[in-house]
């Protein structure tokens, strides 16, 4: 019983904090789903953002590392909710489960580019009225990463990608940060699920393609090093560098500016 209380009281904090930051919230649906994975035998909470229209872009949204879904509401994007009513978006959040990388591990079960690319987003556009030609993959630092990873490998899935202060090469740095849980202890094999290694992938695809990093962010070499590497492969991509560091102030700024991108070119590609 103490439970169930616990459970009903932390929901009505978190509905509060809704409608505290985005008033407009009934005019929208925040749903907190279980999304079941047959490919990990287990439900994944997801958060939907959607607003009270139909026929909508579908943006997904990873979340950094040790991070999860409501936190990205509370505490690292809070306009989120706002900018799903901006933009006529739905907002898809999953849990990354701490330190999943998103990718599928060769050592574990935590197949988390399969649950994405395969369950999730059939899941989705069962149950919502999406433009399935209209679907965008976003994050930071790890989700960054994630979405980059998963962009390239998925570009009949996703036709833009945008990665905000994106640990694009977690080699330098991945024992930190739980890589070798989900990869094993040679590095040798890391390099193959680097976001960064999956880049040639993008030729000739036609994703939008939008990278964001801070001056004082310590992944700003790695960012800049891709930004080169694009170039050198003739591959279309904005990049952008701006004041700030690895925090939730800059990716709040750095995600409103990739949405109005996002949303810039999913209005053109309707023309």
């Amino acid at each position: 019983m103490h439970l169930k209380q616990t459970k009903v009281k932390n929901s009505m904090v978190f509905f509060a904090f809704i409608l505290l930051i985005c008033p407009k919230a009934f005019s929208q649906h925040i749903d907190t789903l279980d999304v079941y994975s047959s490919s990990m035998k287990k439900n994944i909470k997801t958060i939907v953002v959607t607003p009270e229209i139909k026929n909508t872009p579908t943006v997904y949204i990873l979340h950094g590392y040790s991070g999860y879904p409501k936190r990205t509401l509370k505490k690292d994007i809070p306009s989120l909710l706002e900018l799903s009513l901006k933009y006529k978006m739905i907002f898809v959040l999953p849990d990354g489960d701490y330190d999943s990388w998103y990718i599928d591990s060769p050592i574990k079960n935590s197949k988390y580019e399969t649950f994405i690319t395969a369950e999730l987003v059939q899941y989705i556009d069962d149950k919502y009225d999406t433009k399935k030609h209209q679907r965008a993959i976003m994050g930071w630092s790890m989700g960054g990463h994630g979405a980059l990873y998963l962009g390239a490998r998925h570009p009949e899935i996703f036709s833009a990608i945008g990665t905000i202060s994106g640990a694009v090469d977690f080699l330098p740095y991945g024992e930190r940060y739980g890589v070798r849980k989900v990869l094993g202890q040679n590095k040798n094999i890391w390099k193959n699920y680097t976001a960064i290694s999956q880049i040639e992938k993008l030729h000739n695809t036609n994703q939008k393609i939008l990278i964001s990093c801070g001056f004082d962010d310590p992944f700003i070499e790695q960012n800049r090093k891709l930004h080169e590497q694009l170039i050198q492969l003739h591959i279309p991509h904005n990049y952008e560098e701006s004041p700030g560091t690895h925090n939730a102030k800059y990716w709040s700024i750095a995600a409103k500016t990739q949405l109005f991108h996002l949303n810039e070119t999913f209005k053109n590609n309707e023309q």
